[in-house]
């Protein structure tokens, strides 16, 4: 009976775990490589199911674990942070969530995605949007080449 309970008990931490979102976690002010020009290296790659939601979201978060990945980017002063983290709340409201922490001085918000499609999806979105723009701009040259040939 002892030896049927552990065995649950391990089956369960290991279907948990396998929900959980991971995402990356960095900041701007302590990673230069975390801003827009983010570097996908491993060492930011963190698994949410360890992480307990931010103290100062207190205790009206209805949910305890990590529903999504985030990318908030705020303003202290003239500079420009980018936070990518773990997102705690609802991800059809996400004003709750996408707060900032009160202690961090004269933080100005300036944006907050969240996502929860994939694993890692709080990567920069300019990376992954660039086949798109080169598509447009190779375009252009071609009309513009091609009514040059007219």
């Amino acid at each position: 009976m002892h030896r049927t309970f552990c065995l649950v008990i391990l089956l369960l931490s290991l279907v948990v775990n396998a929900w959980a979102i991971q995402c990356y976690s960095c900041e701007s002010v302590y990673h230069s490589s975390c801003g827009d020009d983010f570097d996908e290296e491993n060492y930011f790659k963190l698994d949410c199911s360890h992480v307990p939601p931010p103290r100062f979201l207190g205790d009206d978060l209805d949910l305890r674990n990590a529903t999504g990945c985030m990318k908030r980017s705020y303003k202290v002063g003239d500079l420009l942070r980018i936070e990518r983290n773990c997102f705690f709340g609802d991800m059809d409201d996400t004003d709750n969530g996408c707060q900032l922490d009160p202690a961090t001085e004269q933080a100005e918000p300036v944006s907050c995605n969240v996502c929860d499609n994939e694993d890692y999806c709080n990567h920069s979105h300019q990376l992954k949007a660039w086949p798109q723009y080169l598509a447009i701009i190779s375009f252009a040259f071609t009309a513009k080449f091609l009514n040059w040939l007219s």
